[in-house]
This record gives structure tokens, C-alpha cells and sequence, in this order.
């Protein structure tokens, strides 16, 4: 029996399992790479063949699977979806990121607008978007989180996709390429991320450009730095992860969290030849 009809037979038993022992090789490979030539500390921009893991670990998994590759790419086509998904994605992001300077204004504080031009802030959102971490839904939405909904509730494959997503991030965060803060907190700013994306994806049917952009947004900094004085809950907690951990509970009780969709259903795994029925673990 040849080595690849075994990967198959792998993938096939465990397709999330060889996803993940796959994004750990060639995460390996591209941050020794990085290491070797930048060493501990590169720069941000030199990350972005890293953001590309998830996508080519899915892709060579779907592969194995003698899935369909073309379909699997296919939900980058699916942008047809209600026009209220992306504003409601992308305003959750936008909101977020700036509830600071937002209650800020509310309550007569000092607000600046930070030095970055609106060229500048499209040009990183393109750059998310179309190179780097908005790639990454691919693997995280695109892939884990159709399968695992197979046996787990829609919750708890999307804690489970955040924290993989946060760990994934650990050689980043180490190199500092990157603004994400102290570690407990980014813990549970991608986790709650994780689920307001996994309620994106659930209810658009696998829309991925919903998800993408909402994930670009997420990256973007604010536009707006406050110089005054804020309530002291924001010396213990972020505005963000205030944000989305508010988001990401109503979602759970609005729309359930088997599912995170109020009709129940799910969408179909990408680019599966065979079409199995959908099971939960109640």
C-alpha cells in the first residue's frame, strides 16, 4: 500500500485531525523560515506567507479527501448572500474596535483622530483581505467548522476553531509581528470572534466573503485614540473584547447554540463527494 492511499485513508477516518497535523507542519516550516531569516523579532509583513497555512493545509486536506478542490474554493463565489450579513459583520467589527472612543464622545472626553491617512487604512484592509489574514477562513470557517458540526454543537466547534486560532498565533505573538495585547485577553477576544464569525458562516450558508471581510475588519485599528479620562472598567477590560463577548452571548441566546441559526439548520461540507447526514451531540 502506497504512502498516499494510508494519507488517505487517514484523512479520510479524521479529515479536522489531518487538517490540524498538516497546519502544524507547514506552520513549522514557514516560521523557521522566518526565524532563519529575519530572526526572533521580523516584521509584521514578513508574517503574511504564515497567514497562508490554514488555506494550503485545508487545500492539501480536501485534496487527500478526494473532496472536490474546486467547489471547496467555490465559497469564495458565494457573495450572494443579504446585503444585512455584511453590515452586520463588518458594524460589529467597526464597533468594537472604537467602543472606547465611542463612549468616549458620549461622555465629552477627549478624542484624536490617530495619524494614519484613509489611503492608509484601505491599503492594510486590502492587504488583510486579499494577502493575509482574511486567507485564513479557508481553513478555520471554510473547512473545520462544516466538519465538526457534524458532532459537536455549533458553540462548541467555535470555541474549539478559537482557540486552535489563538494557539496557531502563539509563534507570531512571540516574534511580536503583530498588536495583540496580553495573552489572556486575546484568548478570549478570538474566541468570542470566533463565534460571531461561526454565526456569520452558519446562517449565510458558507457565504465566506461575509466572513473574510468581517475577519479584515477585525484587524483594522481604530480611528479614533482617546486622551482623556475613561470609566476604570476599561483599565481592567478592553473596549473590544467587551464588545464581542456582548456580541457573542446574545448571539448564543438569540440564536442557539446548536446551531447559532434561529431555523436549525446548517451548511453542507464543501466540496464533499458524498454527502452524509447531519448529526449533533446534544
Amino acid at each position: 500500500m502506497s504512502a498516499l492511499v494510508t494519507l488517505r485513508e487517514r484523512a479520510r477516518r479524521t479529515p479536522v485531525g489531518t487538517f490540524l497535523a498538516v497546519l502544524i507542519v507547514n506552520s513549522a516550516l514557514v516560521v523557521t523560515a522566518l526565524y532563519t531569516v529575519f530572526g526572533s523579532d521580523f516584521p509584521t509583513l514578513a508574517a503574511i506567507p504564515y497567514a497562508w497555512t490554514p488555506m494550503a493545509s485545508a487545500g492539501v486536506t480536501v485534496w487527500l479527501l478526494d473532496d472536490s478542490v474546486r467547489d471547496w474554493l467555490g465559497q469564495l463565489r458565494n457573495v450572494r448572500t443579504g446585503i444585512h450579513w455584511y453590515l452586520a459583520g463588518i458594524g460589529i467589527m467597526l464597533v468594537a474596535t472604537d467602543l472606547e472612543s465611542i463612549v468616549a464622545v458620549g461622555l465629552g472626553v477627549d478624542v484624536v483622530a490617530p495619524a494614519a491617512s484613509i489611503g492608509q487604512y484601505l491599503l492594510f484592509f486590502a492587504v488583510t483581505l486579499f494577502l493575509a489574514g482574511a486567507l485564513e477562513e479557508l481553513g478555520w470557517r471554510g473547512f473545520m467548522q462544516p466538519r465538526l458540526q457534524q458532532r459537536f454543537s455549533a458553540l462548541a466547534t467555535s470555541v474549539a476553531i478559537g482557540l486552535v486560532w489563538t494557539f496557531w498565533h502563539v509563534p507570531l505573538i512571540l516574534a511580536d509581528a503583530g498588536n495583540f495585547g496580553a495573552f489572556h485577553e486575546y484568548v478570549v477576544m478570538v474566541v468570542a470572534t470566533s463565534v460571531i464569525l461561526g454565526w456569520l458562516y452558519n446562517n449565510t450558508r458558507g457565504a465566506l466573503p461575509v466572513v473574510m471581510l468581517t475577519h479584515a475588519a477585525s484587524n483594522m485599528a481604530p480611528f479614533g485614540e482617546v486622551t482623556g479620562e475613561l470609566p476604570v472598567i476599561f483599565d481592567v477590560v478592553s473596549g473590544n473584547i467587551i464588545f464581542y463577548v456582548a456580541c457573542a452571548a446574545l448571539i448564543v441566546l438569540y440564536a442557539g447554540w446548536k446551531t447559532l441559526t434561529k431555523d436549525g439548520t446548517l451548511p453542507d461540507i464543501p466540496g464533499r463527494r458524498t454527502e452524509k447526514p447531519l448529526q449533533h451531540v446534544d
